[in-house]
């Protein structure tokens, strides 16, 4: 992700203009557990002092594959996310936190790979559907519900819930 490191004496002479894409077989995601499908392209723009904090805003987007929530078919996604994040050499790595970053004071390059894995994987949903509405799966025999309904028996109602079933009914 070298791409993405900005050298912060560039910004001595104002904001600097980042951009560039991470390839899908990058390190950064080899531990992500993400089946990345395109790279993930970042736009941003860095500004502030090398010595006070630096400020990136920006927007990232790339497309994951994943598996739907409720009938486990695969899908990929398409996660685009705006993103703010401040590096601040008064911030200790325990004080920080999803948008507020810790920051050698002595560095001369920052490093954006780690802040913007962070923002990608955030910013897929985390129960993500094949489409509204999706039925899923038979919880007796496991037949994806999408191609049709199963030819399970009703599933017999626990004599526990009658009281409460009257409640449902208005009896």
């Amino acid at each position: 992700m070298a791409v993405l490191i900005i050298d912060l004496r560039a910004l001595n002479q104002g904001p600097v203009d980042v951009e560039g894409e991470v390839p899908t077989d990058d390190p950064v995601f080899r531990d992500a557990g993400l089946e990345m499908v395109s790279p993930l392209a970042v736009r941003a723009k860095a500004g502030g002092s090398p010595t006070r904090s630096v400020w990136v805003r920006g927007e990232l987007a790339g497309r994951v594959r994943t598996s739907c929530r409720r009938c486990l078919e695969p899908l990929e996604l398409e996660v685009s996310e705006e993103f703010e994040m401040l590096f601040d050499p008064k911030v200790s790595e325990a004080d920080a936190d999803l948008s507020l970053y810790a920051m050698d004071p002595k560095a001369e390059e920052l490093d954006l790979s780690s802040p913007l894995k962070e923002s990608f994987m955030l910013a897929i949903p985390a129960y993500p559907l094949c489409r509204d509405g999706c039925p899923g799966l038979c919880g007796r025999c496991g037949k994806t519900l999408n191609e049709g309904s199963c030819d399970c028996e009703p599933a017999e109602s626990d004599p526990r819930w009658g009281p409460l079933q009257g409640l449902q009914s208005g009896t």
